[in-house]
């Protein structure tokens, strides 16, 4: 079922998001200790200007009621967490650093409590109190409603995964065994958490322009930029690693489970398409870097990577390319490989 979010916001609203952003860019300096109120402002105007599509999403999720008229059932929910919740540090600096982090929690928000407001509009005549569902942003206006099917826990693939890709994820997504969604929720709560952490990278990447400009005075900035994608980009393989391992395992050892997964179309659908955008931003950061390289030394400013590291002048930050290497090999083999195209919706 695809739902498409209005697009019309308050006016008033738009006014004082476009004169926070004048003020953040014209009167913030740099390591300026900033008010919790202008910390709100700039989140806000930040993730306007640069991710209108998780901007939507903000909006959406504030207006969400705390009751649903479902049939002949009344369902009520708590209120969704505030967005500035998820902001740390006092900083401008520190602010932008944490819109991946304000993104990706929020979206799980949005991901648990806007599927109630499409069953409201739309109730289906066989809706049951024990159903589960998760509305995924896909991009843009799109959200696609999954109703779960059986699962088994995730945390049973603690003893298939070798150490040597037991990366950074793998606890606590996996282990040790919690109420975690992505464990609790199987396959379910793994393309959440793969969802959430494209979000989160797509903001961080898109915040481009803002350390372009502050990189004409201090090219240190894009270590500051890359800093803030080098970690969250690597879900993209951890997730897709743990998703495909989950299929593969209740194959073999919960067909039933497997046929169910392989039925829900609204699942696959969401996996393929969720999969492709995650991997098209991947291929996108990695072509953004090599730019960087090549506009640092074309002005003389010695920049590279070597050992894992980006280098701008002595200065470097980690890329987790050792780990995202053992994942790439270990998704390129037949088992893998013969899995995700048995999924995938083409």
């Amino acid at each position: 079922m695809i739902v498409l979010l209005g697009n019309n916001y308050s006016l008033v609203r738009r006014l004082i998001l476009i004169a926070s952003l004048m003020y953040s860019a014209l009167s913030i300096g740099f390591g300026q200790s900033l008010s919790k109120n202008q910390q709100v402002r700039l989140m806000y105007s930040l993730i306007e200007e640069h991710d209108p599509d998780a901007f939507k999403m903000l909006e959406s999720l504030s207006k969400l009621p705390t009751k649903y008229k479902i049939n002949r059932m009344t369902i009520t929910t708590g209120k969704p967490t505030k967005p500035e919740t998820w902001l740390s540090g006092r900083t401008a600096e520190e602010v932008r650093g944490s819109l991946n982090t304000v993104v990706h929690e929020s979206l799980h928000n949005f991901t648990s409590y806007y599927g109630y407001q499409i069953l409201s509009e739309n109730p289906p005549e066989d809706f049951d109190f024990s159903d589960s569902f998760s509305a995924f942003m896909i991009d843009g206006d799109n959200i696609l409603l999954v109703k779960h099917s059986e699962v088994y826990n995730s945390n049973e693939l603690k003893r298939d995964i070798p150490k040597a890709l037991r990366t950074f994820r793998y606890d606590p997504y996996i282990t040790p065994k919690s109420n975690v969604g992505s464990q609790k929720q199987g396959v379910y709560g793994l393309l959440d958490e793969f969802n959430a952490y494209y979000r989160g990278t797509r903001i961080s990447y898109n915040l481009f322009p803002v350390y372009k400009e502050m990189a004409e005075k201090r090219p240190g900035a894009y270590l500051d930029y890359i800093q803030n994608m080098s970690s969250i980009r690597m879900a993209y393989y951890e997730f897709k690693y743990f998703m495909l391992s989950y299929l593969s395992k209740a194959q073999t050892k919960y067909p039933q489970l497997y046929e169910g997964f392989l039925a829900n179309t609204d699942l696959r659908q969401a996996y393929t398409l969720i999969h492709y955008n995650f991997q098209e931003l991947n291929q996108k950061i990695d072509q953004r870097l090599a730019n960087i390289i090549a506009d640092l030394n074309n002005k003389g400013i010695e920049s590279y990577i070597k050992d894992n590291y980006f280098w701008v002048r002595t200065r470097g930050v980690g890329m987790n390319l050792e780990a995202i290497g053992l994942l790439k090999e270990e998704l390129s083999k037949k088992r893998f490989t013969d899995q995700h195209a048995a999924f995938v919706l083409n």
